[in-house]
């Protein structure tokens, strides 16, 4: 009898251990896969290289029709207008835009409110933005309550996202 008792015992204290190593493999495995995702998306959104890209294309608007831009994005139905295609509709000096599009290897460009509730509630349905950038948008940090300035977000050719406040 003593012997059955001690097999029992030993099935149960081995049930226990296995199951405290594998909650202990899954707690791990689920904090790795967060710090695999952080480290990833620190090289891929908001670069020092991207921004100081998108600083240029800043200070060009400034110059060049951020004043026709900024009231027209917020009143259209997409909440953004698309400043890469380089229309002469906002802007000027539309060939330096798309030279400067060009050596920035930039793939799309918009403008928007600061307030990006209205861009995340219509762009579910917008084909024109890709994938990627939709879900850079949904991690992007911004105030509710401040509707007076811009962002400009960006895609880059080599898959990298950043976005910057215009005034």
């Amino acid at each position: 009898m003593k012997k059955l008792n001690k097999k029992g015992f030993m099935l149960t204290e081995t049930l226990v251990v296995a199951t405290f190593i594998v909650t202990t493999l899954v707690f791990l495995y689920t904090q790795a896969r967060t710090i695999n995702k952080s480290y990833t998306n620190g090289f891929k959104y908001n670069n020092s290289e991207e921004l100081y890209a998108l600083g240029n294309v800043s200070d060009y608007l400034k110059l060049n029709g951020l004043n026709m831009i900024g009231s027209a994005s917020i009143s259209i139905s997409k909440k953004y207008i698309e400043v890469s295609s380089c229309r002469d509709t906002y802007l000027s000096e539309t060939s330096y835009c798309n030279a400067l599009m060009t050596s920035l290897k930039i793939k799309k460009v918009i403008i928007t409110s600061q307030n990006l509730d209205g861009l995340k509630s219509v762009m579910q349905t917008d084909s024109d933005l890709s994938e990627e950038m939709k879900q850079f948008i949904t991690s992007i940090k911004y105030s509710n309550s401040d509707s007076t300035t811009y962002r400009l977000i960006a895609e880059f050719e080599d898959g990298t996202f950043a976005t910057l406040n215009i005034a």
